[in-house]
């Protein structure tokens, strides 16, 4: 690095003639070592965070089109909407269908568009692999059929009879080199019994109650035992994730049974429990549900949070906490706040914009690896929304073919934060440095290849309102004379001395 590598020539007290014949310091590359003097390489940061999107079928789109909505295409002048990672699904139905290798076109795109480290969720069995039991009420299960015959043959191939076994085998083989995360079932917890979930902690979640699984809690244990020795065995990098949870009771089941159909008990045959069979918890999260009398996006982005501490607490009841065992990583793989209100729950497009960015900044802050947006693009034109849901997305309701799409306030701000800070890493360091007050969040981002820091500040909102205003003046310490700021959309204004917050975050790079 420039600092250093003058540091050293300084070390030997080189004459200024023999530091031009070895071109070691510039004038150009020592006006760069006094902008960085006071930045110190960091040394403990976290990985790059992916600023994620989910997927999903729009009629007229392809896979690839809509990556290159959401990741951008310059070829095409598409400027995207701040996405680096994908969140596609490879059902098992789709898959047996069309073969294993249909979306290797797609994923190699994706790869050239700059998307990486996609999460790809195991799910949706063909009929012909689908378990016929009926656990309760006449409610067939949902999951595969022979989860309990051996996962490997004698030899060391998979055993094609176990029909999980083997497409996962064959989806990691293919798509290994694309994805980092392995999702196991989306959203296995699903329920319509929420008063069900509140007893999880101590008896397991009934079928009947698991609107999307309609299987006992070992038959998901054993799924995430069989994903975890095929992703180990095929793709060293991979991380096997629980799929989607809402609901800290069931992680709690996870993690007191094993994979045996006889009450989940521990013996030869099923050693270990849950815990032992994944490494990254999914999460999904969305706030408008949790906000009480405090609906703003500050709210919001503590609900994410929140989240996140309810399912590490479970987590460290099980010695999950970095000292007896490793701790788990996290992702959210689904998250949003709608853009209007329906039903009475937070919406407009400023708490949108402000929650997309806020999300982002904690998040890392939290030490949550990555974040998908829910979705690509609103379900409904946003006049004709009536749930939530229809009124989320980085773009408009695309009803038109390609690349006829018109991106929300919210995907602005999401191609910002991504854009300004998607290369960067978050610096606790830095961050404390900043000494901020309580009523200003933020924090600081550092990029390697600048060697130079962003730093993302905002006023903190309270009650059912955006507006909030604070001033804040860097400290002295960080010699921060001026600087170039950013807002939600990336328009810029030079800034001299204390700089004046609202509730919509801006990015300051000195």
């Amino acid at each position: 690095m420039i600092k250093q590598f003058c540091l050293r020539r300084r070390a030997y007290v080189l004459s200024l003639f023999v530091l031009l014949v070895f071109g070691a310091c510039t004038k150009d590359r020592a006006r760069m070592a006094a902008k960085v003097e006071s930045i110190e390489s960091p040394t403990t940061l976290a990985e790059p965070f992916l600023y994620g999107s989910n997927m999903g079928y729009y009629q007229g789109w392809s896979d690839v089109q809509l990556a290159e909505l959401l990741i951008g295409n310059p070829e095409k002048n598409i400027a995207g909407a701040g996405v680096n990672s994908l969140r596609p699904a490879l059902y098992d139905h789709f898959v047996q269908r069309w073969g294993y290798d249909i979306r290797v076109g797609a994923f190699k795109k994706y790869q050239q568009l700059g998307g990486k480290d996609h999460t790809i969720f195991l799910n949706g069995p063909a009929d012909a692999h689908r378990d016929q039991t009926k656990y309760c009420n006449n409610v067939q299960s949902k999951t595969f059929a022979n989860l309990y015959k051996p996962i490997w043959n004698s030899d060391g191939t998979v055993n094609a009879d176990n029909y999980y076994a083997n497409y996962v085998y064959n989806v990691v083989k293919t798509y290994g080199p694309y994805a980092k995360y392995w999702e196991v079932w989306n959203e296995p917890d699903y329920t319509s019994n929420w008063r069900a979930t509140q007893t999880w902690t101590q008896t397991d979640p009934n079928p009947c109650d698991l609107s999307n699984f309609a299987a006992p809690i070992q038959s998901y244990v054993r799924m995430l035992r069989i994903t975890y020795e095929i992703v180990k065995e095929l793709d060293s990098d991979g991380l096997v994730c629980v799929g989607g949870l809402g609901y800290p009771g069931f992680l709690d089941a996870i993690l007191r049974n094993t994979d045996n159909p006889d009450g989940g008990s521990v013996n030869a045959n099923y050693p270990k429990k849950g815990g032992e069979w994944f490494d990254c918890l999914s999460y999904h999260v969305y706030p408008m549900y949790y906000l009480g009398d405090n609906p703003n996006s500050d709210a919001a982005a503590k609900a994410l949070i929140n989240h996140k501490a309810d399912f590490q607490a479970v987590l460290d009841r099980y010695s999950y906490d970095g000292t007896t065992y490793p701790k788990k990583a996290f992702i959210v793989t689904e998250s949003n706040v709608p853009r209007k209100t329906v039903d009475g729950y937070i919406g407009s497009d400023e708490i949108q914009r402000n929650y997309l960015i806020k999300a982002a900044v904690v998040a890392q802050k939290a030490g949550i690896s990555a974040l998908y947006i829910y979705g690509p693009a609103e379900s409904k034109p946003l006049a004709q929304a009536t749930s939530p849901y229809q009124a989320m997305g980085l773009y408009q309701n695309i009803s038109a073919g390609p690349y006829q799409a018109t991106i929300t306030p919210g995907g602005m701000a999401w191609r910002t934060v991504g854009t300004l800070l998607g290369s960067r890493q978050y610096d606790p360091a830095a961050t404390a440095e900043l000494q901020l007050p309580a009523n200003i969040d933020g924090g600081a981002f550092y990029s390697a290849a600048d060697e130079d820091y962003i730093y993302v500040l905002w006023a903190k909102a309270n009650g059912a309102s955006e507006d909030a205003s604070a001033e804040y003046t860097f400290p002295t310490s960080l010699s921060i004379k001026s600087a170039t700021q950013f807002d939600w959309q990336q328009k810029e204004k030079n800034v001299t001395g204390t700089v004046s917050v609202t509730g919509s975050p801006v990015f300051i790079k000195p």
